[in-house]
């Protein structure tokens, strides 16, 4: 697909193309068959489907012509270089969607979700990024606005003629404040859990050496991803893979046995293991259930959030192995199961992306995420100022949460802030 956004996209792409009617006559947002020729030498290199839609009912809000040729890279890039020669550039990462903004199609909240939704690796994620596409937040937000607009409104009154009893009263304000800091509490929650099923979660495989580690990474992958051998210390470095589980990426570290190091290779491949450790939300630590459970990996990892795995569990058990409270039994040999972990991983990660609350839950990027938190500041400084402040520092703290929900939406933000938003696109969007 190429697409050309501007008052002047017709004009530009119209010499490349051969149609029983010209481009500019083409009707708005109808798909028609065209040649694709060289403007030069008028040789035709492709038959492509191509679409016209007239401003202002086009993604951007500016004429767009979009162009599916087939998928050669090369037939590409050569089209692609024709119509930058008619006097077209290449968007910059993020350009369509700012064009979008910019023209009043989206607002910024919106913005944000097209950047959410090409990132989505789950189709849960990309459930929740299609709610926020569809102005989720944004209906939030602005339902917040409007009624802070009313208080500092109806405060501001007060404020003026005081014996007119027109405005809002403290007692009203600190309602309405209160019942607003709670709602925007409850996005945060939301937002959070959003965040989780958005980013994934990332597990790391730890456990002393020959446990059954890198097994039980290829066995929960489905595919041989790392080097399987009964020589302990074979895995001197973290190798990743990632699965879905409960709709929310995992990311799998299988990492080095820890142990004393023999060598300076060794050594550092128990470095990263701790690293990996620290990075992660998760670990599952896995031990050979026919031996005695390694005590100084148990005590490494106490404190941490952890499921313990007694691997191997076609073998006979050792009594120390077996005496360990809440383990769950695996096996990758002999068509052993791994059900159980995969049971026991999807209630955690399920408790952690608050999958029962899907049906409110919202997704946001992290500057989103950050305004909201300075938002349920802002309204809980107001509400303190309503209950034993004048009425002016009240309506500082009420016209700064304002602030905020207008740079959420994208009303009055600088240059500087949808430049960094909109970096993080990619070139086609």
């Amino acid at each position: 697909m190429i697409r050309v956004s501007g008052p002047d996209a017709i004009a530009i792409v119209a010499p490349l193309l051969r149609s029983a009617i010209p481009l500019a006559a083409f009707p708005s947002h109808a798909l028609r068959r065209v040649g694709v020729v060289d403007a030069k030498s008028g040789e035709r290199v492709d038959e492509a489907l191509c679409a016209v839609m007239l401003a202002p009912r086009s993604y951007t809000g500016e004429d767009v012509v979009e162009l599916s040729c087939h998928g050669s890279p090369a037939l590409l890039r050569m089209v692609t270089q024709w119509i930058a020669g008619g006097g077209a550039r290449l968007a910059t990462p993020g350009e369509f969607t700012r064009r979008a903004f910019l023209n009043g199609r989206i607002d910024l909240a919106q913005a944000e979700a097209v950047a959410l939704m090409i990132g989505a690796r789950t189709e849960r994620a990309v459930a929740l990024a299609a709610r926020a596409l569809a102005g989720g937040l944004a209906d939030r937000v602005r339902a917040v606005r409007d009624a802070l607009v009313d208080v500092i409104a109806g405060l501001e009154v007060e404020l003026d003629f005081p014996e007119e009893r027109i405005g809002h009263d403290p007692d009203r304000a600190r309602s309405i404040v209160a019942r607003l800091r709670a709602d925007v509490d409850r996005w945060a929650v939301a937002a959070r859990h959003g965040r989780v099923v958005h980013d994934g979660v990332t597990v790391a495989l730890v456990g002393p050496p020959n446990a059954g580690k890198s097994s039980l990474l290829n066995a929960l992958l489905g595919r041989e991803r790392a080097i399987v051998s009964p020589i302990p210390g074979t895995t001197r470095d973290v190798v990743e893979g990632t699965i879905a589980v409960a709709g929310v990426p995992v990311r799998l570290l299988d990492t080095a046995g820890l142990d004393a190091p023999r060598d300076d290779i060794e050594a550092e491949g128990i470095r990263r293991s701790r690293l990996a450790i620290e990075e992660s939300d998760l670990l599952l630590v896995v031990l050979d259930t026919s031996v005695s459970p390694d005590r100084r990996v148990l005590a490494e990892t106490a404190g941490r959030a952890r499921v313990v795995v007694r691997a191997k569990s076609d073998l006979p058990s050792h009594p120390e192995a077996a005496a360990l409270s809440d383990a769950v039994d695996v096996s990758t040999v002999n068509g052993g199961s791994i059900d159980p972990l995969l049971e026991r991983l999807a209630k955690d990660v399920e408790h952690r992306a608050a999958a029962a609350g899907d049906e409110g839950g919202i997704v946001t990027s992290l500057r989103q995420l950050a305004l909201i938190d300075a938002l349920g500041k802002s309204l809980a400084s107001s509400g303190e100022a309503l209950c034993d402040m004048p009425l002016e520092a009240a309506l500082v703290d009420l016209r700064l949460a304002l602030g905020i929900t207008g740079e959420m939406l994208g009303v009055d933000v600088t240059d500087a802030v949808l430049d960094r938003i909109f970096s993080a696109f990619c070139l086609g969007k």
